[in-house]
Formats: structure tokens, sequence, C-alpha cells
């Protein structure tokens, strides 16, 4: 007995015909999608994550400003000692601060210019890496990707600069140590 709620066809209720999908690179397939699929297909086939427990787009921040202090330590550590080495040179400054042009050997002016490039390379590297460490640790924690590992990185990046200036100092007290009277 046909059905008057229907319109007289029948109780049974059918699908609405489904859209084709596009095939599996076609560009229109959403992003997700396409993740998705692919994790699933990386799970069936039992390929463990890399790096269990740790993503690594979230120690990005961390290990940059990391390598901003451990660098840029390093190089003001040897320019501290080129700076602390010209103390050798301090009889041929006069009572005004004033050096002589003749006092100074050829050796004062490598070791002073090696001193300023180490120190500026020191300081340089330090702001670049520490720049990328601060703003990869802001998105991190703003975007709840390794909150921990964002903060530590901020963290670093801010208080590196006084590692890098204490370890330029330490390195000036280690240069010119020798020349102490």
């Amino acid at each position: 007995m046909p059905s008057t709620i229907t319109g007289g066809h029948s109780d049974q209720h059918t699908a609405a015909p489904r859209a084709a999908q596009p095939p599996a690179g076609h560009p229109c397939r959403s992003r997700a999608e396409r993740i998705r699929r692919s994790a699933r297909r990386v799970r069936r086939a039992g390929i463990p994550h890399p790096l269990p427990g740790i993503e690594p787009p979230r120690l990005i921040a961390f290990v940059a400003s990391l390598l901003a202090v451990v660098i840029g330590s390093i190089l003001a550590f040897f320019g501290g000692i080129q700076s602390g080495s010209l103390a050798q040179f301090a009889g041929a400054i006069d009572s005004n601060g004033n050096v002589e042009s003749g006092a100074l050997p050829a050796s004062a002016n490598q070791i002073a210019l090696a001193a300023g490039a180490l120190s500026v390379a020191a300081f340089l590297v330090w702001g670049a890496f520490a720049l990328w460490g601060l703003i990869q640790g802001i998105i991190a924690g703003v975007k709840n990707r390794g909150r921990g590992w964002g903060i530590a990185a901020i963290v670093l990046s801010v208080v590196g600069g006084g590692i890098v200036f204490v370890f330029f100092v330490v390195g000036a007290g280690i240069g010119a140590a020798p020349y102490a009277s």
C-alpha cells in the first residue's frame, strides 16, 4: 500500500547519491583528509615514530636557543682571551689614554683585530639564533605545541646574552692573567 507521507513512494529510505570523491593526489581533496589517510597507512604498516614521545617541531625553538648560547659563548670566550692578551701592550699607553703611533708592534694590531672580530661574531651569532629561538618559542607556547619547550627557549634566549657576556669576561681575565703584575 502506498504511503501518503512519502508522496506515493515506498517506505524504504534510499540514501542520496554521493558525489564522486576526487582521486588521492587531486588538489581538491582536503589536506586534513590526506594527512589522516597517510597516518592510517603508516600505522597499518607498523612504522614507528622517529622520536617516540617527542615531536621534533617542538624542539626547534629550544635547540635554536641552545645553539645561540653555546656557539656565542665559545666565540665570546676566545674573543675575551684575545682582548685580555692586549694587556701586554698596556705600557704603550700614555697618561691621557692615547697610544703612541710607533710603540705598538704589528702583532698588537692582529690581536686587536681578532679580538674585535670574535667578539662581534659572538654577539651576532647569539643574537641571530636567540631571536629565532625566541620567536619559535613564542609560537610554540601560544599554539600549545610543546609549551614547556617553548618557555625554556624563551628563557634561554633572554638570559643567553648575559651568559655570553660572562664567558667574554672570563676569557678576558684568562687572557690578561699572564701579564698582570
